[in-house]
């Protein structure tokens, strides 16, 4: 079965151009002539049955739906031993570029994104449809600030429940709801749970539930365990978070029990004059994109503990071979990754370049606030190497548990960044450089702007070492503190 070309017709449709391919079906965008819109085409790829039954059912759903915020259906076609699904064509961004290049979004574009996306849901909810993948790639925005939910090649109705068999896992990963994980039977809820996922990754650009493997990711949505928000992103407002912490309760029955009741409270918590400006806030944050620049950050290389060794010893398949030892390891290990881990926040740093902390990297594709972690509490090593230049170190930072520590990126002066060298007896002391906290001595290689700076050592059980006028040129330098105890014997 070949592709369509440009100019090919399917029925009274003239294809344009080929703009994706997902797991079902490849995507087109094509002309109506008749009255003169574009369309997409979506074109099934195999043709066994249960894809053909699904891709009809997909149809069929989305056909008896009509609301703003869920993309319209306008044809069903089976030409040339193939069937094609016509819909409304939306000029915009799916969010999960949206969230690559702009994430964290300010909280009110983010929240009104989640009203209108649960506006949807109240829409098929009311008609008994579960959508079953909400996930950034199936929310499009629009250039004029519309938000559309598409893609029901998954969703259940009350009638079509024979196409997944029983036992089944539907959907996204790291996008599923407890239940869904557990393979158990769904709910409207369980859409709230997902839409509640895509709320905190909108909110603080990174995923709340991460794993190696894919059984990792769904063994800590079972165990609900995650970094609160506002841990990772300290203005979320109170409301938004009470919002979201809602929507991520692993028990249905503190869940929010419908799309309705998110919806009101997110009316509360975002002021009129947002909601009455919504297309403006949202083609403003369409105006923001700029794909021609550095590229977007592969979600699978964001930071995360999960990553880390020592988490290969908190495999929850291997937990069963003691009953008892269940219950033990997974209070544990959530006390452990709430109670034991913080973040890293970089600020300033250049488009494009390369953040370090042992094994792990991060790619920046904005200067915007980069949130790095979790990281276990205490001592740790951030390096950033810029584009097409040495490895600058941002010597030692101090993670805090529950907590961020932020840190700005020294600027990229060419021919005006000089190294310095940082040395104290005893050891371990903290540096203090012009008020700001910049890690632990010793530090081999830091390299800060020219100019006049102030320098202090701060170590427990010591007097603190302060040079209020610190000079540094262009060449290299080397400092070296003695620090004195606090209490000295005389004779």
């Amino acid at each position: 079965m070949l592709p369509l070309k440009a100019n090919d017709f399917i029925g009274n449709y003239r294809i344009i151009e080929k703009i994706g391919e997902g797991g079902m079906a490849l995507i087109y965008k094509a002309h109506q002539p008749a009255l003169k819109r574009n369309v997409v085409i979506k074109k099934l790829k195999d043709p066994n049955r249960e894809i053909i039954n699904r891709f009809k059912k997909e149809a069929l759903i989305s056909a008896s739906m009509h609301q703003e915020n869920l993309a319209a259906i306008y044809d069903f076609i089976y030409a040339q031993r193939s069937y094609f699904l016509v819909m409304e064509y939306i000029d915009g961004e799916d969010l999960r570029t949206l969230t690559d290049y702009l994430a964290p979004l300010s909280p009110m574009q983010a929240a009104i994104i989640i009203m209108d996306i649960a506006r949807g849901l109240e829409h098929i909810h009311a008609r008994g449809i579960i959508h079953r993948d909400i996930k950034p790639s199936n929310i499009i925005i629009s250039r004029d600030g519309e938000v559309k939910l598409i893609d029901f090649g998954v969703a259940k109705d009350k009638i079509s429940t024979r196409l997944t068999m029983t036992g089944m896992i539907v959907g996204t990963p790291a996008y599923m709801s407890p239940e869904q994980a557990n393979g158990d039977n769904l709910t409207t809820q369980s859409d709230l749970f997902s839409l509640g996922i895509l709320f905190y990754e909108l909110l603080t650009g990174v995923k709340p539930f991460y794993g190696v493997k894919n059984t990792d990711v769904l063994a800590r949505i079972v165990r609900a365990e995650y970094i609160p928000a506002e841990v990772i992103n300290p203005q979320i407002p109170r409301r938004l978070r009470h919002i979201l912490k809602k929507t991520l309760q692993r028990s249905t029955g503190r869940r929010y029990q419908s799309a309705t009741e998110l919806i009101f409270d997110l009316e509360r918590a975002v002021p009129l004059r947002f909601r009455v400006r919504k297309k403006e806030l949202l083609t403003r944050l369409m105006n923001r994109l700029d794909k021609n620049g550095q590229p977007p950050p592969d979600s699978s290389v964001h930071i995360s503990a999960f990553n880390n060794d020592r988490y290969k010893y908190w495999n929850w398949l291997n937990v069963l071979i003691v009953a008892g030892g269940i219950y033990a390891a997974l209070f544990l290990g959530r006390q452990f990754a709430t109670t034991q881990t913080g973040y890293v926040g970089l600020r300033q740093v250049l488009p494009g370049s390369e953040i370090r902390s042992g094994r792990q990297t991060i790619r920046a594709a904005h200067n915007r606030l980069i949130t790095a972690g979790p990281f276990l509490q205490g001592s740790r090593a951030v390096t950033i190497t810029y584009p097409g230049q040495s490895m600058i170190h941002l010597a030692q930072v101090q993670v805090a548990a529950r907590d961020t520590v932020f840190i700005n990126a020294p600027p990229l002066l060419p021919g005006r960044m000089s190294q310095v060298r940082f040395e104290t007896k005893p050891a371990q002391a903290e540096i203090w450089l012009d008020k700001q906290k910049i890690g632990l001595s010793p530090v081999d290689e830091f390299y800060l702007q020219p100019g006049m700076h102030r320098l202090m050592f701060r170590k427990n059980g010591f007097r603190d070492f302060v040079l209020p006028e610190l000079e540094v040129g262009q060449q290299p330098v080397s400092i070296r503190a003695e620090l004195v105890p606090s209490e000295t014997k005389t004779d």
